[in-house]
């Protein structure tokens, strides 16, 4: 047979070959798909088709398999997505070169690897949405640590097992005079040559080879003194360098004055023992302050965290209730059902009601403690800050004693909500040391409240050890205490005394051994007290008024929007850019209830917002808060006069606000009735 009588077979029809790539990938975990170009007359390619797509590939577009056959790309896919890489695909088409590159589909990270295939494209899909927040994660939390290691007053450095310098923070350049920039990547002892020899390398050397920490002090200039922590983490050095001048020369005046004084040798002894007792405290108050200061923080943030969702938990609660409660009166539950299970469902609510309530006061005390720093005075209830106080000092109170409440009938003191609070519980931790642990039927913690002419009297009595009297003579002295060092700073009833002080109150002791100790905090008592809100008038309760709610959390609007509803015409709008939206249409409302802080818009700009364009809408608002206060948000509740409803908030209060909102022009009003 000779090679012209040889006939090839013609390559297969394009169904046979999609068929059998329908068939092979019908069940592949990746997603395929076939795009067929679509040309405009000029012969350039203006969109694709889809001829096929395997289930994986639907699925990762929010489609089905065969709803995408014979649809345009553009006509399924969005720009942000697949569609917007038409001219990838379009270069594919006409370079023959395969290529890949990953885009966003809806919620959805893909990455897609495209292939010429005749007039089109295969085009292979997988989902990294996974992987990409994992980036997205591991670089947040570098970029954290990278912030952490920047703002730290130590000077800090890592090297790798070549002895690179694999971080540099600012003030680790600073100290050796050169930028970070010119130190990455270096040898240290290249970068560096005036460390070689030093005690620096010495230590460094001996830490990288025994893995063992090492901690000495360092002089890095003539009167700078380092306190160097080096240690080793796999094959890498971790090296920090705090800056203890102030301790060394310190240490040399000291030294000095022991020099210059010797005949003095015993009085230069205690002047540097008290001196040393004095830093020592004066660095455990320091950290203290900075323990609270963080904790204040923390339980401000916290608090918002669940003052949001707590308010429409509780607001949800309370609807459930009234609608339940409204069956019940009214008897539209048939007979033939029974009362039991209603009755059943209206306790767990009451009982879910208490629970949220307990949450409430745990959010707001510790938000109390946040705010332990404002200055002013006013009326508060000492029942109240001997509660907050006992909440607090009970993880060592229950285990030692039983706590006995005779509380009398006593007005409001003029005081610091917080700081009384912290009184009480210094006061109460005082009584639990001075009880020993073991049998708390043995011993009491009794608080006592009476009113003695304009003074409402405190006192906290304990069935303790009791104080000698050279102890209680030195009760308030600072930094005097008779527990081990350690164990207490002696500062705790010197602060006291300060803050009740302040609030111009007294605070004494009386004591006896063997038998315990009362401690007495007398404060004023405040004729300011707050009178009851009177309630609406028939004609205001029964007038049905507008209400715009403003918030970014979707559940508390639509809490505020069912609790409302039922009286009021309720319009909710999810941003502040959005509220300004509203208004700008239509600003007939009787009360605008808008969140403090939120993503988009804050409740502040939307104020500064309609200051100059409709001044007027502003007697109108109530902004909503849950705790968690900027220094900007700060001032501008205390410079701006509007009322401030606090999260969760009462479903009373919420419609006093309304029913109580000011008057609005050309707002209906009911007519008047005939007698």
């Amino acid at each position: 047979m000779f090679a012209s009588d040889i006939t090839l077979a013609p390559p297969p029809p394009a169904d046979v070959l999609l068929r059998a790539l329908e068939e092979s990938e019908a069940h592949d975990p990746e997603g395929c798909m076939v795009l067929r170009a679509v040309r405009d007359g000029s012969g350039g390619i203006a969109d694709f088709e889809w001829l096929w797509a395997n289930p994986t590939a639907a699925r990762a577009l929010g489609r089905a398999p065969e709803s995408l056959r014979g649809r345009r790309l553009r006509e399924v896919s969005s720009a942000q997505g697949l569609a917007g890489r038409l001219e990838l695909l379009c270069r594919v088409v006409e370079t023959g070169r395969p290529t890949e590159d990953s885009f966003a589909e809806g919620d959805a990270w893909l990455h897609g690897t495209a292939v010429p295939l005749r007039d089109g494209v295969l085009l292979r899909i997988r989902d990294i949405t996974s992987a990409q927040r994992v980036e997205e994660g591991l670089r947040e939390t570098l970029d954290w640590v990278s912030d952490v290691l920047e703002s730290t007053p130590d000077a800090f450095f890592t090297v790798d097992a070549d002895w690179r310098l694999t971080y540099v923070n600012r003030n680790a350049a600073a100290l050796t005079g050169r930028g970070a920039d010119i130190l990455f990547r270096r040898v240290l002892w290249e970068a560096c040559p005036e460390l070689q020899g030093t005690r620096l390398e010495r230590e460094l050397r001996r830490v990288a080879d025994e893995g063992t920490p090492a901690l000495f002090e360092l002089r890095t200039a003539p009167e700078r003194w380092h306190e160097v922590h080096a240690w080793s983490s796999g094959r890498n050095l971790s090296i920090t360098a705090r800056d203890i001048s102030d301790k060394k020369r310190m240490e040399a005046e000291r030294d000095g004055l022991l020099a210059r004084e010797h005949s003095g040798r015993l009085e230069a002894e205690a002047l540097v023992q008290q001196r040393t007792q004095e830093l020592v405290a004066a660095r455990e108050r320091l950290v203290q302050s900075e323990k609270l200061a963080m904790a204040g923080q923390l339980a401000s943030g916290v608090g918002h965290e669940i003052n949001n969702p707590l308010s429409y938990v509780t607001g949800n609660i309370q609807f459930a209730l009234e609608q339940l409660e409204q069956l019940e009166r009214l008897q539209l539950i048939p007979a033939r059902v029974g009362c039991a299970p209603l009755q059943e469902a209206l306790d767990s609510l009451r009982e879910a009601r208490e629970g949220a309530e307990r949450i409430r006061v745990i959010v707001r005390d510790l938000q109390t403690f946040a705010r332990a720093d404002a200055p002013q005075l006013v009326p508060v209830d000492v029942h109240a800050a001997l509660e907050f106080g006992l909440s607090m000092a009970m993880p060592r109170l229950r285990h030692r004693a039983k706590v006995v409440r005779a509380f009398g009938q006593v007005p409001t003191v003029m005081a610091h909500e917080a700081r009384l609070g912290q009184v009480f519980l210094h006061l109460l931790l005082n009584a639990a040391h001075a009880i020993p642990e073991g049998d708390s039927s043995l011993h009491r913690v009794t608080l006592t409240t009476r009113r003695e002419d304009a003074w409402v009297v405190v006192e906290v009595s304990d069935t303790g050890h009791g104080m000698t009297p050279e102890v209680l003579h030195r009760a308030f002295e600072p930094f005097f205490t008779t527990r081990p060092m350690g164990e207490g700073s002696g500062l705790g009833l010197s602060i006291s005394l300060g803050q009740v002080r302040a609030m111009r109150g007294e605070l004494a002791a009386t004591s006896t051994p063997g038998q315990g100790s009362t401690f007495q905090v007398r404060l004023l008592t405040s004729e300011a007290a707050a009178r009851p809100r009177p309630p609406p008038s028939v004609e205001d309760a029964s007038q049905r008024k507008r209400v715009l709610v403003v918030d970014d959390e979707p559940q508390l609007a639509s809490v505020l929007r069912r609790l409302l509803g039922r009286q009021h015409e309720v319009v909710v709008a999810h941003s502040g850019r959005e509220a300004l939206a509203v208004l700008a249409r239509d600003d007939a409302f009787d009360r605008v209830f808008c969140d403090l802080m939120m993503s988009d818009l804050t409740g502040m700009d939307v104020h500064a917002a309609l200051v100059g364009r409709s001044p007027e809408l502003l007697s109108r608002f109530v902004f909503m808060t849950g705790g968690s206060f900027t220094e900007r948000a700060r001032a501008f509740l205390q410079a701006v006069p509007l009322p401030r409803l606090e999260k969760p908030f009462d479903p009373g209060t919420l419609l006093a606000l309304v029913e109580g909102a000011p008057p609005r022009a050309g707002a209906w009003r009911p007519p008047a009735r005939e007698e």
